[in-house]
């Protein structure tokens, strides 16, 4: 500790801090013992066993999937090293650290929230390199501290690991990356001489098969609050011992170099922070898991047979090969059914999904749990992203079809706006990325290549089919998505005389949701209505202007605005479902 002391003290805040203020060195220093990992190797070798005996075995195998070429050692040699992974699970904290230490023997020093030192689980934590941060930096002397700690981490070329997010996602979407962590490294990095190393940051794409912590995640979506960890929570991992994990899949993207010189350290540390995120998201695997969460989950009753299953399932596989969306390696050889189907036993055995036999037909079915939606929900949510243009293209060819779209302008106008309606939901690509991809889906689809998006116009009636068929299965995808918008629509409208908070908002959308999913016309998905998706609906209406807020309350002046919006959302939801008739039709 004597080293972590010297080089905390000597960096350029803290030193300065000290001359004007030479009584607060031991705050500082007591600061710095909160903060510090305390590797041991004796530790992190015991932990090896410890995994090896016990979690390992309940997984079917940790896939690592590295650049081509990676080699850590010279890596290291070139640069200081920063891990950005996201963050499902408690387990990534040993998953991680674990690939590290079994396949390099080199440890890691990851960042953790405050809230997991605690006795006696934060010893270890600790012994095996974590080092701990609080949610707020309220405290001067906290702040500069944690600073020259990362300086001392960076100076003695450790490798650091952060989770970009700040916090475990709840519903498997990505969340928006934040900034703090970015800004402490490339501040600390920017104070070292001139002959500095350059910083690498990883990008680093973690993809469980199975969630521990599925059935708190469920509850809080459903408006529950997040329990406290304590010893005991933490211990009840252990109940995972009843249940197959799958396995868990970690990808490493190609690093990003931070070797110039930059003038506007909040500028650079937000193109930084959302470049990782994007990378993080483009490397996000589909797997089996993920891959059966989406096919079954398109189904309101979630009921399939086999061999729909796997007629769907390779649809999606050859159009992810073409595309080139990353798969797991199980599901880019001839091994794919048999993947999915070991996913399938694990679903079955977790009771996620049971058998529907119907002896007359000889027929047996696959459907969801009643309330399994939302654990296969996450698993869909980690990889919907990546058919985000699909979807959009499924409804590109029916609005042309039916005269709604007309000239490249409206065409462009339409996909920014399909764009915009979900950009509070999940990673999204660039306009110029989606409209890339657009093109190269029309190019497949149609087997020839075209100019530009536009040239969509001029396709004949066969060809706009051909798409459609191409597509057909991400038609549907999101309609939870939208259906939840257009209970957030229904709930304001019915709020409207009057302004109202997210508490009477909240309840009324439930209630409204609960109505639908019973009597209603509109939405047919259990898991339309999430807490997350009630909170990105309001963000959406507000930048959309169809809602304004003040004072903590919402209120809504132009009541024909919210009309027409409303009216836009049904109108999408029942546009898609028909698309599916059109094809069936056409087949």
């Amino acid at each position: 500790m004597e080293n972590v002391y010297d080089i905390v003290l000597s960096f350029e805040k803290v030193s300065e801090h000290l001359k004007n203020n030479p009584g607060d060195k031991k705050k500082i220093l007591k600061c710095i013992d909160e903060i510090s990992g305390d590797y041991n190797k004796g530790y992190l070798t015991v932990m090896e066993s410890f995994v090896d005996n016990t979690f390992v075995k309940l997984y079917d195998g940790i896939n690592v999937e590295l650049p081509d070429g990676f080699d850590l050692n010279q890596t290291l040699e070139k640069y200081h090293v920063v891990l950005c992974p996201n963050h499902q699970s408690h387990a990534d904290y040993f998953a991680l650290q674990y690939i590290f230490y079994k396949q390099f023997r080199i440890p890691v020093y990851i960042a953790a929230g405050i809230n997991l030192n605690i006795f006696p689980i934060g010893i270890i934590f600790k012994k095996c390199g974590a080092f701990f941060i609080r949610r707020k930096f309220t405290d001067y002397l906290y702040k500069i501290s944690f600073q020259g700690y990362i300086y001392y981490l960076l100076k003695t070329d450790k490798v650091v690991e952060f989770f970009f997010e700040g916090g475990r996602t709840r519903t498997g979407k990505l969340l928006p990356p934040k900034y703090g962590l970015f800004s402490m490294i490339l501040d600390a990095h920017a104070k070292f001489d001139q002959d500095k190393k350059p910083l690498m940051f990883i990008p680093v794409s973690i993809a469980h098969e199975h969630i521990p912590e599925e059935g708190a995640h469920a509850k809080e979506l459903g408006g529950a609050k997040k329990k406290k960890e304590s010893t005991t929570q933490l211990l009840k991992v252990f109940k995972i011992f009843t249940k197959k994990l799958g396995t868990v899949h970690v990808k490493f993207g190609e690093g990003i170099v931070v070797d110039e010189e930059f003038d506007d350290l909040k500028l650079k540390t937000q193109d930084l922070a959302f470049e990782t995120f994007r990378k993080v998201g483009k490397g996000m695997l589909i797997t089996p898991s993920s891959l059966l969460s989406l096919i079954l989950l398109d189904e309101p009753s979630g009921a399939l047979t086999w061999k729909q299953i796997e007629k769907a399932a390779m649809e999606i596989i050859n159009y992810c090969k073409a595309m080139n969306l990353p798969l797991t390696s199980s599901l880019r050889t001839d091994q794919a059914i048999s993947s999915l189907r070991l996913a399938m036993d694990m679903f079955l055995n977790n009771k996620k999904v049971y058998l529907v036999k119907k002896a007359k037909l000889n027929l047996v079915y696959y459907a969801i749990s009643e309330d399994a939606r939302v654990h296969l929900l996450y698993h869909k949510n980690m990889i919907l992203h990546h058919f985000f243009v699909p979807t959009i293209m499924s409804s590109v060819w029916i609005n042309i079809l039916n005269g709604s779209i007309k000239t490249k302008t409206s065409l462009t106008k339409f996909l920014i706006r399909k764009r915009k309606e979900l950009k509070y939901e999940f990673y999204l690509p660039r306009n110029e990325e989606m409209i890339e991809e657009g093109v190269r889906i029309i190019e497949y689809s149609i087997g020839r290549k075209i100019e530009n998006v536009g040239d969509v116009l001029e396709l004949s009636q066969e060809e706009l089919f051909q798409i459609a068929k191409k597509v057909k299965r991400y038609a549907t995808a999101f309609n939870h998505i939208y259906e939840a918008y257009y209970i957030a629509l229904v709930s304001v409208k019915y709020l409207h005389a009057e302004p109202f908070n997210w508490d009477k908002f909240l309840q009324t959308a439930q209630e409204i949701f609960t109505m639908e999913i019973e009597h209603g016309r509109i939405v047919q998905y259990p898991e339309s209505f999430a807490v997350p998706k009630m909170k990105s609906s309001l963000d959406y209406l507000l930048n959309q202007n169809v809602i304004g807020m003040e004072e903590g309350k919402f209120f809504i002046d132009d009541l024909d605005k919210l009309n027409q919006a409303l009216e836009k959302f049904i109108k999408d939801i029942n546009d898609q479902v028909a698309i599916n008739f059109k094809l069936s039709d056409y087949d």
